[in-house]
């Protein structure tokens, strides 16, 4: 494994500290945590170099808004990994790491991220450089669980994936910006799935609803159906497949019934005004009517023909602490690319770019609970 320097944007919040300790833990890169407050970071960067042999863990002042900063900073580095609230300032990060000639990785879920990103598409292709986006769980594993069990088919008709996440949010250090963020992500989402050889949206009775059998403690489940960037790439990859789409749990029945109802409406009529005091109500009932049992989790189901023999195979993944499941995955994936598997020149998901029996076997080792279910066998 090559050592290499990364500099981790948000390094000492919620995502970003797991995160490197995962990468000081499985790999021997060294890393930058950055952001705002240099005390924080000093902070994180001294407890995670007392858990290291070596001292391989700076701290750094580092304002995403700054572009001349950002420059400076990333002089000294291969990679910058945003593990931060910082989707706003996406154009700066990636504009700066391509003067510079850096790799970038990020964990934000955004859809303006996304089309800034293609924006530079010939550009990243063009510097030879790796630009990794939507990492994490959700979005960064869906399409990458239905990849893995892929293997398992000769002719793979149908994936669903379907998530959980049930967290304690009163125990969660959540500041304005993620709560900001988050509500302007509900806008730009699209309800489409794939059905008939096509991506379709909602019709006039509305978005998708099925029900997912998650086990305990979290039993059956409706879930609505949610597009992501990478599962938009799995009709390509599989001919064969007729049926699949991402589907979405319920927050609470505050935030889906009195929240989501008022959202939409609100942000239509003030784009701009309307945000931040619709922030404040989404963080006040997610903390005050979020009820356990806590955990987050993903499920594939998924069916199709082996040896002429109908099958069908799933694949369930959980881990109690969401930002930690956030995590694991973009680690697996970094520690890919370090090693030099996953480091070719252009823009790429991290679910269609990652190697999936490594990766799954690395999240298994990260402590990420996995149990595989062949229903017909």
């Amino acid at each position: 494994m090559s050592r290499k320097r990364l500099l981790i944007l948000g390094g000492y919040g919620n995502t970003g500290r797991p995160l490197a300790e995962l990468l000081l833990k499985y790999s021997d890169a060294h890393l930058i945590l950055a952001g705002r407050s240099l005390e924080k970071a000093e902070a994180a960067a001294l407890a995670l170099n007392g858990k290291s042999r070596k001292p391989r863990v700076e701290a750094l002042k580092l304002d995403a808004s700054d572009p001349f900063a950002l420059r400076h900073a990333f002089k000294n580095v291969d990679m910058v990994v945003v593990a931060s609230s910082t989707a706003r300032f996406t154009g700066n990060v990636a504009a700066e790491a391509l003067k510079v000639g850096i790799d970038y990785f990020d964990v934000i879920f955004s859809n303006e991220k996304l089309k800034l990103l293609k924006s530079y598409e010939q550009k990243i292709v063009k510097a030879g450089l790796c630009f990794i986006t939507e990492g994490g769980f959700h979005p960064g594993l869906p399409a990458l669980m239905v990849r893995h069990l892929a293997a398992d088919f000769d002719k793979l008709e149908r994936a669903r994936v379907g998530s959980v996440i049930q967290i304690d949010w009163k125990a969660l250090d959540l500041s304005d910006t993620t709560a900001i963020e988050m509500v302007e992500e509900f806008r730009g989402i699209e309800m489409k799935t794939f059905r008939g050889g096509r991506w379709q949206k909602p019709g006039l009775k509305g978005p998708e609803y099925i029900h997912m059998d998650f086990g305990e403690p979290f039993d059956r489940k409706a879930c609505v159906s949610m597009f992501l960037e990478e599962m938009g790439e799995l009709p390509g990859l599989y001919p064969d497949l007729k049926d699949t789409g991402f589907y979405v749990g319920s927050f609470n029945w505050f935030v889906d019934y009195v929240v989501m109802m008022l959202l939409f409406p609100v942000l239509w009529l003030f784009p701009k005004s309307g945000v931040k005091p619709m922030s404040h109500l989404m963080v006040w009932g997610l903390r005050t009517f979020s009820k356990p049992p806590y955990g987050t989790l993903l499920r594939c189901e998924a069916s199709g023909e082996k040896d002429g023999a109908p099958l069908a195979v799933n694949l369930t993944l959980s881990h109690p602490d969401g930002y930690y499941f956030t995590a694991a995955p973009a680690a697996a994936c970094l520690i890919q690319y370090l090693e030099g598997d996953i480091n070719e020149p252009g823009l790429h998901t991290q679910a269609i770019l990652s190697k999936p029996k490594r990766f799954f076997k690395d999240l298994k080792k990260m402590g990420i609970h996995l149990i595989y279910e062949n229903p017909k066998k």
